[in-house]
C-alpha cells in the first residue's frame, strides 16, 4: 500500500498501527463507560453504607478525624442511626439486604462489561494502549473511592499496624505477642480479631509493615500509608497481568486485565480493606513475568527469589512454588536428574526465607505461631465444617453402643476424623498436580490461544490446588482468601473452570452481609452460599461438557 493511501485510511480513522480508529473501538467505548461510572456509584454506596451501626463493620479513625466521611450516610439513612437504642428495630435486616443488592449489582456489571470486551475483543486489540489507560484510569477511581471508606469489612489492616508498631517502637517480637499485651496503646482499640493473639504474618510483610507505621504520623495517616500501598499494588498488578498476557496468550489480553483490574473482590479487600495480599500477587506475577521473558539460569535464580520473598509473606505460596518449580525441570527427562534439579532449585528459593525468620525466631512459640497461619484446628466459615455437626452426631450413636477411651470421646472422634480425611484427600490431588505438571507439553499446547508451551497446565494446577486448599483443608475461611485465586483465574481462558472460579471471588463477597446477620440461619450457613454455588456450577458444566463429549462420540 502507498504512503499516501495509508495516511488516507488514518485520517478515516479506519486503521492505527498504535491507537487503533474510531470505528475499531468506539462500538464498545460507550457501554464500557456506563459500566465505569455505574461501577463507581456503587461503590460510592458502599462507602455511604459501611458505618451504618446494623452491618457491624469495623470502625476506623477516619470517622472520629473526618466526620464528612459520614455525611451522606447520616443524610440517607438517619434512622439506622437512631436505631442503635434499639436494636431489635423492625428494620435492622434492611441495611444487610441493602448491602447484598448493591453487591450483586456491582458482580452483575462486572459481569456484563466483560461479556462486552470478550464480545468485542478482536475489534479491540489493535486499540491496546487507550483500552489499558481506560481500565487503569477507572481502576484508580474505584480505589480512591474505597480510599475514604469511613468502616471496613476487615480490621485486619489495624492487625498490621499493630504489629509494626511492636516491632518499630516497643522492640518487641510480633510472633510471640499479641496486641492485648499493650493496653496503653492508642491503636489497641481498632484491633478486633487479632486482639488476642500473636502475629501470623510472614516476616517480610511485618517489616514492610514496620517501615510504614515508622513514616505515618497518626492513625489516620498510617491507615492511608496501608491502604495506599495495597492501592498501588492493584494497579501494579494490573499492569503486569496486561504483560503477562502480551507474552501469553496475547489474545486474551484485554479480556484478562479487565477481569483483574475491576474484580470487585480485588478493589473492595485491597483498596476498601488494605489487605496485604495486592503485594503477594505483585510478587508471584512479578516471578511469572520473568520465567515468561527469559529462559537462562539468571531468570530461573530470580523466579526462586522472587518465590521466596512471597513465601516469606504468606505461606499459602508453597501451594505454587512446589509445581511452579517441578514445571521448570519438567524437561529433564532422567527422573533422578529431575528430582535433583527440583531440590537445589528449591533450596534456592528458600535461601531467602530463613534469614528472614531469623532474627524473629525465638524457639517454639514462634514455630508455633508460623504454623498456626495454616488453621486446619477448626472449622469455622468452612464448607466441611457443616460435615463437623452430622458426624459428632454419628460418632455419638456409636459411642452409646460401645464404650469409647477417655481421650476419644464422640467430638473429639469426628473431629479427628474429618480433618484426617481432608487433609489426605487433598494429599492425594497435590501429588496428581505433580504428574500432571510432569507432562505437561514441551513444544505445543492444548490451548490455542496460549504462546507458551504448557503453562495452561501449570495453571490448571495452581487453581486445582488453591481450591481444594480453600474447600478441604483451610479451617477458617475470610474472603480475601479467594485473591489467592484470582491472579490465576484471569490468566487462564474463560472456560467453565474460570467462570466457577469467577463465580467463588463474588460470592465470597456475600460473605459480609451474612456476617452481620449474627445468629441467623444466612449466618450459620454461609459457606454454602460462598461454596456451593461455585461448586454446583463447575459439577453440572463438567456434567454436560461430559454428555456433549459422548454425544459426539
Amino acid at each position: 500500500m502507498k504512503e499516501t493511501d495509508t495516511a488516507s485510511l488514518l485520517e478515516a480513522g479506519k486503521t492505527s498501527p498504535h491507537w487503533g480508529g474510531p470505528r475499531s473501538w468506539s462500538p464498545a467505548l460507550f457501554p464500557m463507560l456506563l459500566f465505569a461510572c455505574f461501577m463507581g456509584v456503587l461503590y460510592l454506596f458502599i462507602v455511604v453504607l459501611a458505618p451504618l451501626p446494623p452491618l457491624h463493620l469495623s470502625s476506623t479513625p477516619l470517622a472520629a478525624a473526618w466526620p464528612w466521611t459520614l455525611a451522606l450516610s447520616r443524610v440517607f439513612f438517619p434512622q439506622a442511626w437512631t436505631s442503635t437504642a434499639n436494636p431489635s428495630s423492625s428494620v435492622s435486616w434492611l441495611y444487610p439486604a441493602l448491602l447484598t443488592l448493591i453487591l450483586l449489582a456491582l458482580l452483575a456489571t462486572y459481569s456484563l462489561a466483560t461479556w462486552c470486551v470478550y464480545r468485542w475483543r478482536n475489534m479491540l486489540k489493535s486499540a491496546a494502549l487507550p483500552w489499558l489507560l481506560l481500565l487503569l484510569t477507572a481502576a484508580a477511581l474505584f480505589c480512591l473511592i474505597l480510599l475514604f471508606q469511613p468502616a471496613l469489612f476487615s480490621d485486619d489492616v489495624f492487625t498490621y499496624m499493630f504489629s509494626g508498631r511492636l516491632l518499630a517502637f516497643y522492640h518487641a517480637n510480633p510472633l510471640n505477642n499479641a496486641p492485648i499485651q499493650f493496653p496503653l496503646d492508642p491503636y489497641v482499640q481498632w484491633v478486633v480479631s487479632g486482639r488476642f493473639t500473636a502475629n501470623f504474618y510472614g516476616p517480610l510483610w511485618l517489616y514492610i509493615a514496620s517501615g510504614l507505621v515508622s513514616i505515618g504520623g497518626g492513625p489516620v495517616v498510617t491507615l492511608f500509608l496501608f491502604k495506599g500501598v495495597a492501592i498501588l499494588t492493584h494497579l501494579v498488578n494490573c499492569m503486569l497481568v496486561w504483560a503477562i498476557l502480551t507474552r501469553l496468550a496475547p489474545a486474551r489480553r484485554l479480556p484478562g486485565t479487565l477481569l483483574y483490574a475491576w474484580n470487585p473482590l480485588a478493589l473492595i479487600e485491597l483498596a476498601g480493606s488494605g489487605h496485604s495480599e495486592g503485594l503477594l500477587l505483585s510478587i508471584l506475577l512479578l516471578a511469572t513475568l520473568i520465567y515468561l521473558r527469559g529462559k537462562g539460569r539468571w531468570h530461573e535464580i530470580a523466579v526462586l527469589a522472587l518465590l521466596g520473598l512471597a513465601i516469606s509473606m504468606n505461606l499459602v505460596v508453597l501451594l505454587f512454588a512446589p509445581l511452579f518449580t517441578w514445571f521448570i525441570v519438567r524437561a529433564e527427562r532422567n527422573g533422578f536428574r529431575a528430582l535433583w534439579g527440583f531440590c537445589w532449585r528449591t533450596l534456592v528459593g528458600q535461601g531467602l526465607v530463613i534469614p528472614l525468620f531469623l532474627p524473629l525466631w525465638r524457639g517454639p512459640s514462634t514455630f508455633f505461631s508460623i504454623t498456626s497461619a495454616i488453621d486446619v484446628t477448626n472449622f469455622s466459615h468452612s464448607l466441611v465444617g457443616l460435615i463437623e455437626g452430622p458426624l459428632e452426631w454419628i460418632f455419638g450413636l456409636v459411642a452409646q453402643w460401645s464404650q469409647f477411651p477417655t481421650v476419644m470421646q464422640p467430638m473429639t472422634a469426628a473431629d479427628s476424623a474429618l480433618r484426617a480425611s481432608t487433609i489426605f484427600i487433598f494429599a492425594l490431588i497435590y501429588v496428581r498436580l505433580f504428574g500432571k505438571v510432569r507432562v505437561a507439553p514441551l513444544l505445543t499446547s492444548t490451548d490455542r490461544d496460549m504462546l507458551v508451551p504448557g503453562f495452561d497446565v501449570l495453571l490448571d494446577c495452581w487453581s486445582i490446588a488453591v481450591f481444594w486448599y480453600l474447600v478441604l483443608v483451610l479451617g477458617w475461611f475470610w474472603p480475601w482468601y479467594a485473591l489467592w485465586i484470582v491472579w490465576i483465574v484471569v490468566l487462564r481462558p474463560l472456560d467453565s473452570r474460570t467462570m466457577a472460579l469467577l463465580l467463588l471471588s463474588g460470592t465470597a463477597l456475600l460473605f459480609y452481609p451474612c456476617e452481620s446477620m449474627t445468629g441467623s440461619v444466612a449466618a450459620l450457613y454461609q459457606p454454602i452460599l460462598v461454596f456451593g454455588i461455585p461448586l454446583v456450577y463447575m459439577f453440572v458444566s463438567r456434567k454436560n461438557r461430559k454428555a456433549q463429549t459422548e454425544h459426539v462420540g
